[in-house]
């Protein structure tokens, strides 16, 4: 009776202390605005079952991913293995049909046997194949060492019980721990018992001791990890939350308190396992710059640790204020933007989301930046030189700042046809189809294409709008809005049904971001409009590229589109064309450096610091590729000053897709 009570007590506090330090955490998370993560449950529970169960997007690591694997997995077999241990030696009889059920113990023994594999793993990943991302703490060796004690535990009680010559009816089963018992045969009776029951309270008591250490640490993921991809954004990848303007209560935009953010944005703070895949990732960290996406919610949550209890404290104070220290009315004080996050930290961001791609528990980011800029931007008017220059410009409707007259300009010398209801596709050349010299020759190169596989479509010329698509990412939403809206209504009053798009971030934007204005439009990026006209045979390349070609990933097409394979259908049904990939290529594509406003603003340099396009260019140059061949205008630039910089102009050319199709149905490469 005495080992039950002590056992009991000891599992209730440990646990109970656990639950009563999670439920404290979340209740944390409630300090922020509401927002709806309870809809479409069976798109969440498929989510669930994928990264959870499946565990896919841990598994985008292999060697930490297997790891977590066999850990996650032993944990929840050995959760029942548990249950058992206890029924055994608090009444010596097991759990019907999992302790005498020689299927379980085998199933148990197995994962036993992969749990410490795990581990193995982990502390290897952790010594002799650390990556530099990785930040090894006492915490995370106490942990691992836990969960060796817990499985040990388990071992040496079921060995040395087997030893006694007890619990033979599932000996068989029990191959691990048979193979233990097999060490033990020599020792005496009372040494065996001692052993057990040694081994039964270590078991129980590294257990406990987790449950103490996890609210604590990291390892709370293990509790909101599972809610977090539940609550997943369902949103498309490319999206942003809209804001309402008609909300009289607001006495801001965007955010710069903690409190301005939503329960879940604070959730992601409490979830992030602090890995550093996403830093790992991330073009800005990776170049030197001062973004760091792991920092955002590692520094999120500590700030979020030491304001909330004040909140509280005040909340329940009423109308009488508590005095507060100096030290403690700072940390209320506080703001995000400088407080917390430097203004270079938010604006280095180029929105390219390899940080959530490569975050493992689902957690959220660019929106997190977005909502920091929008603040800057709509309620403090406080922004870099750069981004003011581009929101000033769009007062002649595109961020050159050229007039709104001359957006057709690039038609001249074409038979392009002007839009009429008659035709099947808007062809929306956007602002940099419009106005960029470059990206003006893929413009043209489209039209050839089009015309030649007999697409009816038509475009606006100068009366075409910018889709505001930049001015959103940097944070201007209220010009944003206003800008859709009005892009809807003529959309909608010209009967525009299909638009074809050439730069992703135009594509984008209206597939993602005008449904939230009314604006359900069927949008196709030119990469997959071509692709479809090369499989129905409407188009046929007869003209030679005999040219190595690597294909550059454009962030918003494949990352937030998903759209990797119809860029390289085109380039592979060109004749002579070797195609070949960059290192890092798809969802694992490196940014150009352009999205998120970055197209106009400087990048500095020095001091260890690199610029985005030159790193993603000498990749490409380093495939020995003849051509980097890309599907966006901003990517087209950069990459190309890329390859300048590296002194590589004559090496390589960089060439939209269009471009390349084009020049074969013309039967020849124009040099």
């Amino acid at each position: 009776m005495v080992k039950i009570v002590i056992f009991l007590a000891w599992m209730c506090s440990t646990f109970g202390f656990m639950t009563y330090m999670i439920f404290r955490r979340y209740k944390n998370t409630l300090h922020g605005k509401p927002e709806n993560r309870y809809d479409r449950i069976g798109d969440r529970l498929k989510y669930f079952l994928t990264n959870v169960v499946g565990q896919d997007k841990v598994m985008q690591d292999p060697i930490s991913g297997l790891s977590h694997v066999m850990i996650m997995w032993g944990f929840i077999v050995l959760g029942f293995g548990a249950l058992n241990l206890a029924f055994e030696g608090l009444l010596g009889i097991p759990v019907p049909f999992i302790g005498d059920n020689p299927i379980f113990i085998g199933l148990k023994e197995l994962f036993l046997l992969l749990v410490y594999i795990g581990v193995i793993v982990a502390v290897l990943r952790r010594t002799v194949l650390k990556p530099d991302r990785i930040e090894n703490s006492a915490e995370a060796f106490i942990i691992l060492g836990l969960i060796s004690l817990i499985v040990t535990g388990d071992l040496l009680y079921n060995g040395a019980n087997f030893a006694l010559g007890e619990n033979t009816g599932i000996r068989d089963a029990a191959f691990f721990a048979n193979f233990v018992s097999g060490l033990l045969v020599g020792n005496s009776p009372e040494s065996l018992h001692r052993l057990a029951t040694v081994a039964w309270w270590i078991h129980f008591l590294a257990m406990g001791l987790m449950g103490v250490l996890i609210p604590g640490s990291k390892h709370l993921h293990l509790a909101f990890a599972p809610a977090n991809a539940i609550w997943h954004t369902l949103r498309p990848s490319g999206s942003l939350t809209t804001v309402d303007f008609e909300d009289e209560t607001a006495e801001s935009f965007g955010v710069n308190k903690l409190e301005e953010f939503t329960w879940k944005q604070l959730f992601d703070t409490y979830t992030c396992v602090r890995c550093g895949r996403c830093t790992e990732q991330c073009p800005a960290f990776q170049t030197g710059k001062a973004l760091d996406p792991r920092a955002l919610h590692v520094e999120l949550r500590a700030h979020m640790e030491e304001k909330i209890p004040l909140l509280e404290k005040l909340k329940a104070s009423g109308d009488q204020k508590p005095e507060f220290t100096e030290a403690q009315q700072a940390v209320l004080d506080k703001m995000i933007i400088e407080g917390v996050f430097s203004e270079e930290f938010i604006w280095s961001c180029t929105t390219c989301r390899a940080c959530e791609q490569a975050c493992p528990v689902s957690n959220e980011h660019v929106q997190k930046i977005i909502d920091l800029r929008r603040y800057m931007v709509m309620t403090e008017a406080k922004m870099p030189k750069d981004v003011q220059n581009v929101l000033n410009c769009y007062k002649s409707g595109n961020p050159w700042k050229l007039p709104r007259g001359s957006r057709g300009d690039w038609m001249k010398g074409l038979d392009v046809p002007a839009w009429s209801k008659e035709a099947e596709y808007l062809l929306y050349v956007g602002c940099a189809g419009a106005y960029d010299e470059r990206a003006k020759q893929v413009s043209t190169a489209l039209v050839k294409v089009l015309q030649a596989a007999g697409v009816n479509f038509g475009v606006l010329g100068s009366d075409e709008p910018c889709c505001g698509e930049t001015i959103r990412r940097m944070g201007n939403e209220y010009e944003f809005q206003s800008l859709a809206e009005g892009n809807v209504e003529l959309f909608k009053t010209l009967s525009v049904k299909k638009i074809i798009t050439l730069c992703p971030h135009c594509f984008n934007s209206l597939r993602n971001d005008y449904p939230d204005f009314g604006g359900e439009f069927e949008v196709i990026h030119h990469s997959e409009l071509l692709a479809e006209l090369i499989r129905s045979g409407k188009i046929k390349a007869n003209g030679s590229f005999s040219a190595k070609v690597v294909y550059h990933d454009a962030c918003y097409l494949g990352r937030h589109n998903d759209v990797f394979d119809a860029p390289r259908t085109v380039l592979q049904a060109v004749p002579g064309i070797s195609l070949t990939e960059m290192g890092r290529n798809r969802k694992n594509a490196f940014c150009c450096g352009a999205g998120g406003g970055r197209n106009w603003m400087e990048e500095e340099t020095g001091h260890g610091r690199q610029r985005i396009n030159e790193v993603r260019a000498k990749e490409a140059l380093e495939t020995g590729a003849e051509v980097i061949a890309t599907a966006c205008p901003y990517c087209l630039t950069m990459i190309l000053d890329g390859t300048k910089a590296d002194n590589a102009k004559e090496q390589s050319r960089t060439l939209d897709i269009a471009e390349i199709l084009a020049h074969s149905l013309e039967g020849s490469l124009k040099k």
